[in-house]
């Protein structure tokens, strides 16, 4: 495994553990929302408007959603806290089987994308992914995991150049989208400081996906880098890392990379050596001292006088 096949895996890795993050955060919110609906008396119409007054001529309001029943619930909550991948892709696809019209479909299948993540299996990741978004286009949760995993190198070596260019503005929707609709969340079983922490968490993690997406945008070009995209790229890490708590290494090896296609040789330096100081002990500060190294030794090649 070379270098740059080394780096990508380190990369996917820490992606991985902001998944993790998101999921631990949203557990609270997910048992809220879910768990409720087996409490709550199902009623055998809709609600009226406030005030009691019929919807107006030619509206009608909408059907109350369905009550999951005690088994649903328990089943959901088993496959939400399942330990085990492979077990937990089991109980997912268990549970799609025997409850093809839950309302909780679209977090069931969420929760089957991560269980694929952490096997490193993007292609089933992306399928997962997609089946929860189909369940609910608007699932803030699913639509992070695409925009995460859709720019992913791994991912993007495959296809023509339209295949990849509609993962690209896939990805970018999916971001934006999940920024918008995280911004109006409400903390569920959440505390006001867990609520914003899961916020920074996602606002953190959807400008990393923009960053990529636009990364690589940058490289499809048949004349080189798009310096558009990658100024868009650069900013977009820029603001992640503005945003985050804890600074990720992964951010500012993007960064250094960025920097080299830009031409930027010291910002390069720079970005390589924070990766390095904040990944110690891990893959990604010997990939960032190994980039240190190379680009030191290409600057002083540059600055050597020409042998007469």
């Amino acid at each position: 495994m070379n270098t740059r096949d080394c780096a990508q895996k380190a990369l996917v890795l820490l992606a991985g553990l902001a998944f993790a993050a998101v999921v631990g955060l949203t557990t609270a919110v997910a048992q809220d929302q879910n768990s409720s609906q087996g409490q709550k008396p199902a009623s055998s119409a809709a609600a009226p408007p406030q005030g009691g007054q019929a919807p107006p001529a030619g509206q009608t309001t909408p059907p109350p959603k369905p009550q999951a029943s005690p088994e649903e619930i328990k089943a959901y909550n088993a496959l939400r806290t399942e330990l085990d991948p492979n077990r937990q892709v089991e109980l997912v696809d268990q549970f799609a089987k025997t409850y093809p019209a839950s309302t909780m479909l679209s977090d069931v299948y969420f929760f089957g994308a991560y269980a694929f993540q952490q096997q490193g299996k993007i292609d089933k990741v992306l399928e997962y992914g997609a089946k929860s978004l189909q369940a609910n286009p608007d699932n803030w949760k699913s639509l992070l995991t695409m925009a995460t995993m859709l720019p992913e190198p791994q991912d993007m070596a495959h296809g023509s150049d339209a295949d990849k260019e509609k993962k690209l503005s896939d990805a970018e929707n999916d971001a934006n989208r999940a920024l918008q609709l995280v911004a109006g969340l409400s903390g569920g079983n959440l505390t006001p400081d867990q609520l914003a922490q899961l916020k920074t968490t996602v606002n953190v993690q959807a400008h990393e996906a923009l960053g990529m997406t636009h990364m690589q945008r940058a490289t499809m070009g048949l004349s080189g880098p798009d310096p558009q995209e990658l100024a868009k790229a650069e900013q977009e890490y820029k603001t992640a890392n503005a945003a985050s708590n804890q600074p990720n290494p992964a951010d500012f090896f993007r960064l250094g990379e960025i920097y080299q296609m830009e031409n930027k040789t010291d910002d390069a330096i720079g970005a390589f050596t924070q990766a390095s100081k904040l990944g110690q002990g891990t893959a990604i500060q010997n990939l960032a001292d190994q980039e240190i190294q190379n680009l030191k030794k290409q600057k002083d090649q540059t600055a050597a006088p020409a042998k007469p």
